[in-house]
């Protein structure tokens, strides 16, 4: 195969020969959705070993019916199920709590698991089909936030004061628990999943009687480990448990789990710490609100807990109100009183802050005010506004475990989980066995690299190093220059950095000349707004360079946070169509620095810095000898506390075939959280027709062939659950078909899709069975633990340096291609060593890596318009227009900008 730049056909041209269509809308009458697959055997390839997991076998017999009622609960003055239902969990539960105890003998001695919404399971029926239930609550137990607490309800005792609610149960469906042994035993089973919710949920009471957090199927306390992550934010410790079908039978998924909470402390404690204000009337009220608001206090003198809802307009010793009194004729009297002096002539207090407002809480129309200063948030709430990068960075940091430190503190969640003797979980027929499942697994052999001059090098440990090797493709780099928006770097310290680049570079073996010009930002621009600082140096540039340079490295004052990036990046790559290289030097500036950059230089100009063996020689299982295009797909959602932010969509595709390192990329802004990617296809063509079209116009051709479509598609797709394998089938494989079909209106351009989902965000864990390392690079799972009858298999392919090993798992739900098990999983192996970013293997498959780097980079581009941030913090919920990303230049679209 000859150098796939050498191709005569230049990315996007499409010859009358192609059979490429006009546009058209194609006919979608015959296209259906296939049914997703069955494992087709087990893989044979590798070394095989043991591991340990996360997993705890379960016996369950499944030989009864479980009872499924629905659950109305409101205040006593109005009917059950009306408008003021109670939507707060902890209180239903508290409530449904109380019910068991005082109607026991109603529910026959049965036990039941709770939902804490509208559903409630038993296991057999009630002796009632419908019945109604009143239920009394004291205060304290009402404003009780965590039953486990002993403390907290010492702080809380309070005169008896009782509410009066509803409860209706009424019978609604009886769940089939046979499924699960349907299922177990390789069937194709739809009501499975509604069976292994009720178990779940069974799971979820007997943490709701413990007192613990729970958010879905974690389970969070302080009993656990608390730490502090700064600005008043906390993290607490818990564990995630859930049922998982495998080909050995039912098993638990056990793992340690961490979320945020807000800091117990005095309000006005909280808020010093979290804003940092020089003095109180530089406190901004508003962002004080949006942190807050929804967060339950308690005040001590009376006792009573409250939920924030806002503050006052004005301070303590401002904000009036009317005080009714009845004198001693029986008259009504009303005072009109400041909150200072009603706290003076009633409590007898003196205020320390009376300059600072109120809480409002209670009711919006008529709120309740008080003194700030009188108010301590309660323990145990869920922090949900968005992290600072320190407080991201520090949460990252303790919630990182070593393999045999998570390996104990898993064993210890289960064993304090009291699974194995909890009377709920043996009355639904389960039994948990408390110790970690020992599975066969395999290790896979590296695959073999190539470097330039034809060096090849096998990695050991999921590594390898470039010394004394030059690239496998080495570019040119002609025209170059050097901005730095760096104050504190001095000129002289930026041509050394220059320098020093071009020699690495060459030691490479690339071809790089000095740089054009080298500009450094003038200090009084520095103060300026980020995008009139690049408007202004770039307009430099171009009274010192005639044409755009091939190449620019721009020097930033901070790594990733600079404000500058966005600005700079959209405007090189939607005007300008130059890459660019963005860094933040350390104070010595070493070659293996420097060797890293220009890693990604090379890949961004063009250039390979390493080739699979098998790639290179053309014999990579099936798709070396069919035209084949590899997609990666993924979705970046906005980050927690921005409600408005997009999602974006990134779809790269593979180029220069048979080589599978290069990829090109097309992005799309969408409505925010929605997964299915909205712009694959539309009637002007869509990202697939854009894509391949740059796949066609880059491969090499096959000796006596013409045709250059790819005849064969493999599809990566990331970031979507179980639950949606069958919409991305609808949705997603049937737009990659009616792509097709517009490819060739007449119906013969049909390739072959193979579609595989990659998904990280899961809960198993491999640990090696002795010592404090992780598994090896290579481990793969397709036995034991994997599901009964879908296909399905768990890869590490990377070394885990810090931390516990993620494994990725992998499910195909389509392979018309017809791979064997090992040529299929040896590929996604193989995948996972052409990253071109670094010299280690990744722990997922590339196109999926440059799929997510693309997506995130595209955030850049709505950030430097002050996109999500921005309109988040005005406290709107939804944008008011379409967001729409930044066209890329043309010249963009074909080239690894984003790598």
């Amino acid at each position: 195969m000859g150098d796939p730049s050498s191709s005569s056909c230049a990315a996007g041209d499409l010859p009358e020969s192609s059979g490429l269509a006009p546009k058209s809308s194609p006919t979608e009458g015959d296209l259906k959705p296939p049914t997703q697959m069955k494992r087709p055997g087990l893989g044979k390839t590798g070394r095989p070993i043991e591991v340990l997991c996360n997993h705890f076998m379960v016996t369950y017999s499944g030989s009864q019916d479980v009872c499924h009622y629905d659950v109305s609960i409101s205040d006593g003055g109005s009917a059950p199920g009306g408008n003021d239902g109670i939507a707060n969990k902890n209180l239903c539960r508290t409530i449904m709590m109380k019910l068991h105890q005082v109607y026991a003998s109603e529910f026959g001695g049965k036990r039941f698991a709770y939902d804490g919404e509208k559903s409630l399971f038993t296991p057999g029926p009630l002796k009632f089909q419908t019945q109604e239930f009143t239920v009394l609550l004291d205060e304290t137990t009402i404003n009780k936030s965590n039953p486990a607490d002993d403390d907290t309800t010492k702080r809380r005792r309070v005169a008896s004061r009782s509410r009066e609610f509803k409860v209706k149960i009424e019978y609604a469906a009886t769940v089939k628990m046979t499924a699960i042994g349907a299922i177990l035993s390789g069937q194709k089973n739809d009501r499975a999943q509604d069976a292994l919710r009720v178990l779940d949920i069974v799971l979820k009471q007997h943490s709701a009687s413990k007192g613990y957090l729970l958010l879905k199927e974690n389970y969070f306390s302080t009993v656990f480990g608390v730490a502090d992550i700064g600005e008043g934010v906390q993290t607490c410790r818990g564990y995630h448990a859930s049922f998982r079908p495998s080909i050995s039978g039912l098993s638990l998924n056990l793992d340690i789990a961490t979320t945020t909470i807000i800091k117990a402390s005095k309000v006005v404690d909280f808020i010093k710490e979290r804003f940092q204000p020089a003095n109180p009337s530089c406190i901004d009220w508003d962002k004080v609100k949006r942190v807050l608001k929804g967060v339950k206090v308690v005040t001590p003198h009376t006792q009573i807990v409250h939920r924030i809802i806002g503050f006052s307009d004005l301070p303590s010793s401002e904000q009036r109100f009317t005080k009714k009194k009845v004198d001693t004729s029986g008259q009504v009297v009303e005072t009109e009183l400041t909150i200072q002096q009603y706290y003076e002539m009633q409590y007898g207090m003196t205020l320390q802050f009376p300059n600072l407002p109120c809480i409002a809480a209670g009711r919006a129309k008529k709120p309740t005010y008080i003194p700030v200063e009188l108010c301590e948030i309660l323990p145990g709430q869920r922090y949900t506004k968005a992290l600072s990068s320190a407080q991201r960075q520090k949460m990252i940091d303790q919630a990182r475990q070593g393999p045999d430190e998570r390996r104990s503190a898993v064993q210890k969640a289960m064993d304090a989980s009291d699974y194995a003797s909890n009377d709920i979980i043996k009355d639904f027929g389960v039994r948990i066995d408390p110790r970690m499942r020992k599975v066969p697994a395999r290790l896979l052999d590296a695959p073999a690299l190539i470097f330039g001059e034809s060096r090849q090098e096998t990695p050991r440990g999921g590594r390898w190093n470039l010394n004394n090797k030059s690239m496998a493709r080495a570019a040119t780099i002609s025209s170059w220059a050097v901005l730095s928006f760096d104050g504190r770097m001095p000129p002289h310290a930026v041509e050394n950095i220059a320098r020093d680049l071009c020699r690495v570079c060459s030691v490479k073996g690339m071809t790089m000349d000095a740089p054009g010009t080298i500009l450094c930002e003038p200090r009084q621009n520095q103060r300026l707004p980020p995008a009139e600082r690049v408007q202004l140096i770039m307009q430099e540039l171009k009274s010192q360079l005639k044409d755009p340079p091939q190449f620019m490295l721009c020097i930033l004052p901070e790594r990733k946070t600079s404000p500058l990036y966005g600005p700079l990046k959209k405007l090189l790559q939607t005007k300008l169509a130059v890459v660019t290289q963005c860094i933040a030097p350390p104070r010595q500036v070493k070659d293996q620095y420097l060797t890293n950059v220009a890693l990604k230089i090379n890949v961004k100009v063009g250039g390979y810095n390493s080739l699979l063996a098998l790639e290179k020689s053309a014999k990579l299982p099936k798709i070396s000898s069919v035209p084949t295009v590899i997609f990666g797909l993924d979705v970046s959602h906005g980050p927690p506390g921005f409600s408005d932010s997009p999602s974006i969509a990134a779809v790269v595709a593979s180029q220069e075939w048979p080589y599978f390192s290069r990829y090109s990329v097309r992005m799309r802004a969408q409505s925010r959280k929605v997964e299915m990617i909205a712009g694959l296809y539309d009637e002007s063509g869509g990202m697939i027709v854009e894509l391949l079209k740059d796949f066609y116009g880059t491969c090499n051709k096959l000796p006596g062939q013409t045709d250059r479509r790819p005849k064969q598609i493999i599809i990566f797709r990331d970031g979507v659950s179980e639950s949606q394998f069958e919409q991305v089938l609808r949705d997603e494989y049937l737009a990659f078909k009616k792509a097709f079909k517009q490819i060739d209106t007449s119906g013969d351009y049909n390739p072959r899709i193979t579609l595989i989902v990659v998904q990280k965000r899961h809960h198993t864990r491999f640990f090696p069975p002795t010592g404090n390392q992780n598994v090896q690079p290579g481990t793969i799972v397709d036995a034991h633990l994997c599901h009964p009858r879908d296909y399905d298999f768990y890869l590490c392919a990377h070394a885990g340096l810090i931390g516990t090993t993620r494994p990725t798992h992998y499910h195909v739900l389509v392979d018309e291609n017809n791979f064997t098990v090992d040529e299929l999983q040896e590929l996604t192996h193989a995948l996972c060593y052409t990253y071109a970013r670094s010299t280690t293997a990744v722990s997922t498959v590339t196109p999926i890596a440059y799929a997510h780097l693309a997506a995130t980079h595209a955030r850049n581009f709505l950030d430097s318009e002050g996109g999500s941030e921005t309109s988040s913090m005005t406290g709107r919920s939804e944008r008011s227009t379409p967001i729409h990303l930044p066209e890329l230049h043309p010249a963009m679209k074909s080239k690894m900008f984003y790598c």
